[in-house]
């Protein structure tokens, strides 16, 4: 089993690349020092890390400094969290375009998972066929990021097309993609963690585990959440995947968020 860390806490989320006028140029990037991040994170004791896109993607024509920069600290690139519109068909050749790159790069790194999220929610509200839409970009998807070897999983994510337990039914029953269950934006959109994992186990590729109290994201152990009783379930259904600790949007120190979240799974996951 892999325990990661998620770095998007430790600085502002931007758009990089050139994607206000180019489809395919466009990214997620954290503002942050890489090295003083890994270092943290590594420090706490996580061996592994989840970066968006543009902290992986930057290093594409220099690998050899981000894995120097990973064994400096004895640490390994886990996955990488992706976005895109999906529904709308002129800009989805670009879109892949943009996957298919992410995806080599992603292979070069090490990258075990490529978790997407978007789908994009129109001016006038989500159509019906949206779903459908969705659904067919995320398999194409699919089929590239597994033709490196790397998993594919769609992230449902507030904000989404996929953010109540109905919408995530709908999209699931349209494409063949694995899911990457987030507790915390699971519970915020209106549905039960647990119940919603029963329902999609067979489908899990890996698990972000976050908690969630009245102020928004939380620490592990510090919301309401039952972490503790998702993962119980998990194991006794044999789990053997991968976990990974996400603590974004956090307003305070997020080397405090990281601490306590490692120490919360002392005895039960580590």
């Amino acid at each position: 089993m892999k325990l990661g860390y998620m770095t998007n806490a430790f600085g502002p989320l931007v758009g990089c690349g050139g994607g206000v006028t180019s489809v395919k140029d466009i990214g997620y990037l954290t503002v942050c020092d890489d090295e003083e991040v890994i270092q943290a994170i590594s420090g706490v004791g996580f061996r592994y890390i989840e970066v968006l896109e543009g902290n992986l993607t930057k290093y594409a024509g220099n690998m050899g400094e981000l894995k120097d920069l990973l064994a400096k600290y004895n640490m390994g690139m886990m996955s990488v969290c992706a976005g895109a519109n999906f529904i709308y068909q002129d800009a989805l050749e670009d879109e892949m375009a943009h996957i298919e790159r992410l995806a080599r790069t992603a292979a070069a790194a090490g990258v075990a998972y490529i978790c997407l999220c978007g789908g994009a929610i129109r001016a006038k509200g989500v159509r019906e066929s949206d779903y459908t839409l969705l659904g067919k970009g995320l398999d194409l998807a699919k089929v590239i990021i597994e033709s490196h070897g790397i998993k594919a999983s769609y992230h449902p994510h507030l904000g989404s097309m996929a953010e109540q337990p109905d919408q995530i039914d709908k999209l699931f029953s349209q494409t063949g993609i694995d899911i990457c269950p987030d507790l915390a934006h699971l519970a915020a959109g209106g549905g039960d963690p647990l119940a919603i994992i029963k329902k999609y186990y067979d489908r899990i590729s890996f698990v972000h585990l976050k908690d969630l109290d009245r102020n928004g994201f939380a620490a592990l152990g510090t919301g309401s959440l039952d972490i503790k009783g998702v993962i119980d379930f998990l194991k006794s259904k044999g789990y053997e995947g991968d976990y990974l600790v996400e603590v974004d949007a956090y307003p305070n120190d997020p080397v405090k968020a990281c601490k306590i979240s490692y120490e919360y799974l002392k005895g039960f996951l580590i």
